[in-house]
């Protein structure tokens, strides 16, 4: 009998013992979570401020460029494309390379690789994306399309939101995405903003009706 009390006693010291240490370990993994979100979001915040000053311009026709140098390639064709009416001088661009990623017609690739373009001057490259959403522009029969250059990871976040976006054409409901990545949209009486966290599992039918439950987070003002 005394052997089994002593057993006892001797295993409850060790679940007290492990039920401390358990909680130890908890502790330091909800710490650790806490500092990597900490520096997830400097490093995302670090890589928008690296990005400030790029432009993405799409369907550039690849080998267009030729041998000439990039950087003075691309502001000439801005020049040409806008006009001097707008831009006053050619633009004055740091560096400008195609995106990485295998060039048309060597693979199966079908349309050109985008250019990241790096103006010298902000002032610059936002007069340049202004006029390029409010204007078409065309270069050797092609639309040219002119885009923030954005994380792979803020692409992510803002691509989550193209079934609601092709709901919401279809409907012919305003809606517009704005940075980072909150969508608007707008029904008869109210505006929906919508902050992406989870997948949707089936498509907004109903405008009247946000798709909350699906965990999205929605601020509604009348």
């Amino acid at each position: 009998m005394s052997s089994f009390n002593s057993h006892l006693i001797h295993t409850e010291i060790l679940r007290e013992e492990n039920v401390g240490k358990v909680t130890e370990i908890e502790t330091a993994v909800e710490t650790l979570r806490t500092q990597y979100t900490t520096l997830q979001n400097k490093v995302d915040d670090l890589e928008k401020r690296l990005r400030c000053l790029n432009l993405r311009i799409i369907n550039i026709p690849e080998g267009s460029e030729k041998d000439r140098d990039p950087t003075k390639f691309v502001s000439d064709l801005l020049m040409k494309v806008i006009g001097a009416d707008v831009l006053g001088s050619s633009p004055e661009i740091e560096r400008a390379h195609r995106s990485l990623g295998p060039r048309p017609g060597d693979t199966d690739a079908a349309k050109p690789r985008a250019f990241i373009v790096k103006f010298l001057r902000f002032q610059e490259k936002e007069k340049v994306l202004r006029w390029a959403r409010q204007h078409k522009l065309h270069y050797q029969d092609s639309e040219l399309r002119i885009y923030q250059d954005i994380s792979a990871d803020l692409a992510k976040r803002r691509a989550a939101f193209n079934g609601v976006k092709n709901s919401l054409y279809l409907k012919g409901i305003c809606f517009r995405l704005i940075h980072p990545a909150v969508f608007i949209f707008h029904s008869v009486t109210r505006r929906t903003t919508l902050t992406r966290h989870k997948m949707p599992r089936t498509s907004m039918t109903s405008t009247s009706n946000p798709p909350a439950r699906h965990g999205w987070k929605h601020v509604e003002r009348t």
